[in-house]
C-alpha cells in the first residue's frame, strides 16, 4: 500500500457525528431528502461506483444541516467564552485541522467595542462569518467518520435498504442509460479499488460463512463482490453496498435476499 493511500484522521468530534448519523439514518426517512439530487454527481454515485460515495454525500448533508440548526438554536450558550469551554473546544477543533477562522473573542471584540451584544446573536453571526471555515472542518470530519462508518455492515445494511426505501418512493430522476427495463438501476462493472477496500475490510473471509477467500489458506477460493440491497430490490451500485461473498453464499443469497454478516475478528480471545 502506498504512502498516499495513508490518511491522517484526528477523530474530533467524529465518534459524536457517527452517532448522529446513525440516528438519522434509521429513524429519519427524510434525512435522505438533505441530500441534493439535484447534483449530477450525485445521482452519478448511485449508478455507478464513485470514489465520493453517496455515503459521502449523506454524511455531510446531516453534519451540515444538524450543526447549524445546533448554533441557530442554541447561540445563546455559546455566547459566554469565558465560561463555556464549547467555544474553546471549537476553536481547538479549528487549529487541529490546520482550519483558519476568526476567533470568537477578536469577532466579538470588533463587531461590538461596546460589549452590548443583548439584542443580537452573537454567536451565530460569527458562524456565518466564518461558514466557509465550518464546510471545511465539516467535509474533513465526513471523511472521518465513513472511514468509521464504512467497516460497520450492519450500518451499510440498514443505510442502503433506507436509501433503496427512499429511491423507489421519491422523484430522484436517474439518467435512463442507468436503468433496466424494469427500472431498478442496472449493475455496473466493479473497479479495482472498490475490490480491494471491500477485500480489505473484510478480511479477505466471505462475510456470511466466514471462508477463507485469500488463496493463503485453501486453493478453492471463488470471491464474488455482492451487493448488500440488491439492485433488484433498488439496491445501488455505490461501494457502500457492496460485500464480499464466497460463490456458494452468493448464489445461495440471490437478487431478492438483503442479508450481510455480523462476524468479526477478534483483537484477541477475550
Amino acid at each position: 500500500m502506498g504512502t498516499e493511500m495513508i490518511r491522517e484522521f484526528k477523530f474530533r468530534k467524529v465518534y459524536e457525528m457517527a452517532s448522529r448519523v446513525e440516528l438519522y439514518a434509521f429513524e429519519s426517512d427524510s434525512s435522505y431528502g438533505e441530500i441534493n439530487w439535484n447534483a449530477p454527481n450525485i445521482v452519478l454515485c448511485i449508478c455507478k461506483p464513485l470514489k465520493a460515495s453517496i455515503l459521502h454525500h449523506y454524511i455531510n448533508a446531516v453534519i451540515a444541516v444538524s450543526e447549524r440548526e445546533n448554533y441557530r438554536d442554541n447561540s445563546d450558550s455559546y455566547c459566554e467564552i469565558d465560561h463555556d469551554p464549547e467555544v474553546t473546544r471549537l476553536e481547538q477543533i479549528f487549529r487541529e485541522y490546520e482550519i483558519s477562522v476568526e476567533p470568537f473573542k477578536a469577532y466579538l471584540e470588533n463587531a461590538y467595542p461596546n460589549g452590548d451584544t443583548d439584542a443580537n446573536d452573537p454567536f451565530y453571526e460569527w458562524f456565518v462569518c466564518n461558514e466557509d471555515g465550518f464546510e471545511l472542518l465539516w467535509e474533513k470530519i465526513t471523511e472521518e467518520v465513513f472511514h468509521i462508518l464504512f467497516g460497520n455492515r450492519t450500518f451499510l445494511l440498514q443505510f442502503n435498504l433506507a436509501l433503496a426505501d427512499y429511491l423507489r418512493y421519491s422523484s430522484v430522476k436517474i439518467p435512463p442509460q442507468y436503468l433496466d427495463k424494469k427500472g431498478v438501476i442496472k449493475r455496473q462493472h466493479i473497479p479495482q479499488w472498490v475490490k480491494k477496500a471491500v477485500y480489505f475490510r473484510d478480511q479477505g473471509r466471505c462475510v456470511l460463512c466466514q471462508k477463507d477467500l485469500s488463496g493463503l489458506l485453501s486453493t478453492d477460493r471463488s470471491l464474488q463482490y455482492d451487493h448488500i440491497v440488491p439492485l433488484n430490490l433498488w439496491g445501488t451500485n455505490d461501494p457502500c453496498n457492496i460485500q464480499l461473498l464466497c460463490d456458494k453464499c452468493n448464489n445461495s443469497k440471490s437478487g431478492d435476499l438483503i442479508k450481510t454478516g455480523l462476524k468479526y475478528a477478534s483483537w484477541w480471545d477475550y
